[in-house]
């Protein structure tokens, strides 16, 4: 068979295979603009459920009611996601990482849900009193919205610029050094 043949034969099953198509397509939905952290509503983990590993000399598990309950210290930002001014509650990673036996000369990387994945040493974390926020405006953080559990820097921390550390929807920290 020549191929102006094949072609035309291969033509005519495309439109018979097409003639009982008469939907269109549907259009792609439009991206959110609810969120700057993209995602959808998700259902917040149970109080008793392990949110956050911390890595150290040893391995800390941390359930969300547990980090609820040391959340104590609060900073109002900018925050720099959404240009909103935000407060925010959570427990100081040097808290954390002591309670691992991270030693302050490690290097620590920082291990997302979506794992997304940041690095740094454990003074620049301690030394720009990075906080692990538990709440914002006094509820909890949606998942949609960078939750249950992020860092964040407070406005006077030289890390405040330094959006890469900003991870949002936690689930690791681990001694990489």
């Amino acid at each position: 068979m020549n191929t102006s043949i094949r072609w035309a034969a291969a033509a005519a099953l495309v439109v018979l295979a097409l003639a009982g198509c008469t939907a269109s397509p549907e259009p792609a939905p439009e991206p959110s603009s609810e969120s700057a952290y993209g995602g959808f509503a998700v259902d917040p983990p149970a109080t008793d459920e392990v949110v956050l590993t911390v890595e150290g000399a040893t391995t800390v598990d941390f359930t969300y009611g547990e980090l609820q309950q040391l959340a104590t210290v609060e900073i109002t930002i900018l925050e720099p996601f959404v240009e909103q001014e935000q407060s925010f509650t959570g427990v100081p990673l040097a808290e954390l990482l002591s309670a691992a036996g991270v030693p302050t000369e490690a290097r620590i990387e920082t291990i997302a849900l979506n794992d997304y994945r940041y690095a740094d040493t454990v003074a620049q974390w301690t030394e720009n009193d990075a906080l692990l926020a538990v709440f914002r405006d006094g509820e909890l953080i949606p998942m949609d919205q960078g939750g249950p559990i992020r860092i964040v820097f407070d406005s006077d921390s030289p890390a405040f610029a330094l959006l890469d550390a900003w991870n949002w929807s936690l689930r690791t920290i681990a001694v990489i050094d």
